[in-house]
């Protein structure tokens, strides 16, 4: 049997981790039922503003909807920093290992102002639409352009009030009575406090209403059959303005919910005289259901036109959960949306030892877990130290508990969202129950049968190999691929299929790497055309609703008391603040050359080497840490020869340069003899031999001879790969191409101010004092943390997010001055 082929076998039974087939390119999903996996991603960042060079770190936590234990489903997070023009303007994929991961962007120094936004999803959720994306927002402070970017005014004169009203269960039905829920927003979709009456078309008062918190509230109405109901509100102005409910149906049921309780819900169930026979002692079914994914079903009976009974919810998991109603040929009735909250509660409790500290003090922090449970629970955080400034200072901002439980399962963006986890507020449930009425996910278009993206485990490198002068696909041929980065490079052989395609799955790759493929037959000849697919990512569209533009109320968008929609200061004074530290700022940095983060180790570099023989024989150099003995350059001419070892066997070079116990490198990466005697020439920039003995002892023993494992390496030939990616003739049989794998995730470092020496000063202007992705809070344990202040005087504040092994997010924070 050929050699490499025997090879090629053997390295595919060590390489679980991979996946050798056919490349799903179909509609997803494969034999395993996936519908019922629906992922939430959340994104916690070090803070929410930023200047021109500033880093944004950030940690991931991917979850299972269903349960919201953290999942593995995916493994590809693709996390995306998009501008106001709402275009990508940088993005990594980061590894998610068991749900977790963390990464960062270093911002540009010559980033302009403006809000930008974050966002986040792994392929797999791209079947579902946008709608369960994270994103972000973030501001971008330049002191060059800040004032004119966030000048812009909006008049707020014509303010027309939108009000949009929900009946409960969804439709009114004639003669029953019904709860009608509402919400009113100005133009810019704020919520705007409204009321008014309600008339029928024959000009009867039906009722009253008024908004409670945040525009939203529900009146009862009883409609009559063959009228309309209409809203009318007066303006400030005095004019009255008129708005048409929902119509009202001729049958139908009425789905409510009379009380939600601890573990139980009280439900009721409402119909008119002409609906109820055609029911009456008809089984009808409720369906408990999250994310479309069923969790309980209940039969029972109507015997009347009012039905009462309570729904245990015990064992449903916390969160939003959808209940309905399905008829005799189950069709849905009628749907109502309801939170569920049954677990006992769980605490981040952070604490600093004092409440004041110096510039440059040393700070301790500790963080422990409070569960009012019997049910041990660990937790999975990341924490974040940073001048409060640059953080979001409202009082009821998004947090990892209010993004998976509340804002990823309904529509628009929610005002105040942690204001409905607040336990001390005692209005927060039937506020909430408010909001799921009127800004419900009941709407959403699941299109389970058109799944196309499947879940990315690592990278797919797949393609196909044809016929050079004729479309015609060739069967078993082997695929060498070669992927060299700084890590260990992956080296490995698959076969064709019977459609001449091939597809090698589940590659860890971390960086920027060259992958080189080519196709040999029979004897290590290349042949054929080898057709790579595409290999870079095609992002998901950007909707005109993920980028959201600032808006402004005031008729002076500057005005001293304005706040952002973020929590982030936009006054005047506070601009001219943001302007004024950016200006200091930069003028340190020229002077000191600092960063946002100071990283370890840093070098000054007073000027360059130059390398009069050029970047290969540097490169080759640098690999056998030393200069080579022989060397042969690749010219067209020699491209003919196709592979290695068709130039070996023809005596050009290495017939003089005969080495007994060679060791191959191919860009300082120690090979098999395989893989480098069927390297393509097309790929190669040079040839080099090293035939001292002692040099090449350096790296270590000949392995491919086991009777000479212990005797040194007599000599190295060595492949330089071609840096840039240019051919002198068409080649077919063979790719080369530069690819990127994971983000890898730089290390946070803030320095150790051990001293203070005069001569030892620099400026520590670090806005961000820790960033900490990776902690584990065992439930009877705490953690303690240590860092150093900067030179601010502020006031610091530190949040820290994450989830329970049992799937509860948590947060915490806490607040010291710097003085």
């Amino acid at each position: 049997m050929n050699k490499i082929i025997v090879f090629a076998v053997g390295l595919i039974l060590l390489l679980p981790q991979f996946s050798y087939g056919r490349c799903q390119n179909s509609h997803y999903p494969p034999a395993y039922d996936s519908v019922r996996v629906i992922e939430k991603v959340y994104l916690h960042i070090d803070r929410e503003s930023y200047y021109p060079g500033d880093d944004i770190w950030f940690k991931a936590y991917l979850i299972d909807a269903t349960d919201r234990k953290l999942s593995n489903n995916s493994m590809n997070l693709h996390v995306e920093l998009i501008s106001t023009d709402q275009k990508i303007i940088d993005s990594n994929i980061v590894r998610l290992d068991n749900g977790l991961g963390n990464g960062d962007f270093r911002l540009s120094e010559k980033i302009q102002s403006g809000r930008y936004m974050l966002r986040a999803y792994t392929n797999y959720m791209r079947n579902f639409g946008d709608q369960l994306f994270f994103t972000k927002d973030i501001t971008i402070i330049n002191s060059s352009d800040a004032l004119k970017a966030f000048a812009d005014s909006i008049n707020d004169k014509r303010n027309i009030p939108e009000i949009s009203f929900y009946p409960e269960g969804g439709s009114l039905v004639d003669n029953v009575t019904s709860r009608v829920a509402f919400k009113a927003v100005d133009v810019y979709g704020y919520a705007k406090n409204i009321s008014g009456k309600i008339y029928s078309s024959e000009g009867e008062l039906a009722g009253e209403f008024k908004s409670g918190h945040k525009g939203m509230g529900s009146f009862s109405l009883t409609p009559v059959s063959g009228l309309k109901y209409f809203a009318f509100i007066q303006t400030l102005g005095g004019d009255s303005l008129k708005y048409e409910l929902p119509k009202s149906f001729s049958s139908g049921v009425v789905l409510a919910i009379s009380d939600n309780r601890k573990k139980e819900l009280a439900i009721s169930l409402r119909t008119n005289s002409q609906t109820l026979p055609s029911i009456l002692d008809h089984d009808l079914s409720l369906v408990v259901s999250a994310r479309n994914t069923p969790l309980k079903t209940y039969s029972f009976r109507m015997k009347s036109m009012n039905s009462f009974f309570n729904l245990p919810t015990e064992d449903i998991p916390d969160g939003i959960a959808m209940l309905t109603l399905l008829g005799t040929d189950n069709k849905p009735l009628c749907e109502r949306l309801v939170y569920i909250q049954n677990n006992e509660e769980v605490k981040v409790v952070v604490e600093a030892e004092k409440s004041e500290f110096k510039k440059r003090d040393s700070v301790s922090l500790k963080i422990s877990l409070m569960v009012n449970s019997t049910t041990s629970q660990d937790a999975f955080l990341s924490l974040s130290a940073t001048d409060n400034i640059f953080t979001d200072n409202s009082r009821f901002h998004s947090n990892i508990s209010s993004w998976f439980l509340l804002e990823s399962d309904v529509h628009g963006p929610v005002e105040e969202p942690s204001y409905y986890f607040d336990a001390s507020n005692p209005e927060r449930l039937s506020d909430l129950d408010l909001l799921l009425l009127t800004q419900g996910w009941r709407d959403f278009e699941w299109k389970y049968n058109t799944m196309i993206y499947p879940p990315e485990i690592g990278f797919t490198i797949s393609g196909r190999v044809r016929k050079k002068f004729a479309d015609v696909p060739i069967k078993n041929s082997i695929v060498n691929i070669g992927i060299f980065n700084r890590r260990k490079p992956l080296i490995t052989y698959i076969l064709t299929d019977s459609s001449g395609r091939f597809c090698l799955k589940g590659v860890e790759l971390t960086g920027r790497a060259k992958l080189i493929a080519s196709v040999t037959g029979d004897k290590n000849v290349l042949k054929g055309w080898l057709l790579l697919d595409s290999i870079k990512y095609s992002p998901a569209t950007i909707g005109n609703n993920i980028v959201l533009k600032e808006v402004r109320h005031e008729n002076d968008p500057l005005s001293e008391d304005f706040q952002s929609t973020s929590g982030i200061p936009l006054s005047k004074n506070n601009v001219q603040k943001f302007i004024q530290y950016a200006e200091f700022k930069s003028s340190f940095q020229k002077k000191y050359r600092i960063s946002d983060t100071i990283t370890p180790g840093e070098v000054t570099i007073s000027a360059k080497r130059l390398d009069e023989s050029g970047p290969s024989l540097a490169r080759s150099r640098h690999y056998l840490m030393a200069t080579p003995d022989a060397s042969l350059l690749v010219t067209p001419q020699l491209e003919k020869y196709g592979t290695t070892r068709q130039l070996f066997t023809s005596g050009i070079f290495f017939s003089s340069h005969g080495i007994e116990r060679p060791i191959f490198v191919i860009d300082g990466m120690k090979v098999s003899g395989d893989l480098f005697f069927s390297f393509p020439i097309a790929s190669v920039e040079r040839f080099d031999v090293l035939d001292t003995w002692a040099t090449a002892g350096a790296f270590g023993p000949n392995q491919e001879d086991p009777r000479n494992q212990t005797k040194p390496a007599t000599g190295v030939y060595s492949i330089i790969t071609r840096s840039t990616f240019t051919t002198n003739s068409p080649i077919f049989h063979s790719v080369k191409v530069k690819i990127s794998g994971y983000n890898e995730p730089r290390i946070f470092y803030s320095p150790k101010h051990h001293t203070t020496l005069e001569s030892d000063y620099k400026p520590d202007l670090r806005t961000t004092l820790l960033w900490e992705p990776n902690i584990k809070v065992d439930n009877d344990k705490e953690v303690l943390l240590n860092y150093f202040n900067s030179d601010n005087p502020s006031k610091v504040k530190v949040i820290v997010e994450g989830i329970t092994t049992g799937g509860i997010p948590v947060t915490g924070y806490t607040e010291y001055e710097v003085k």
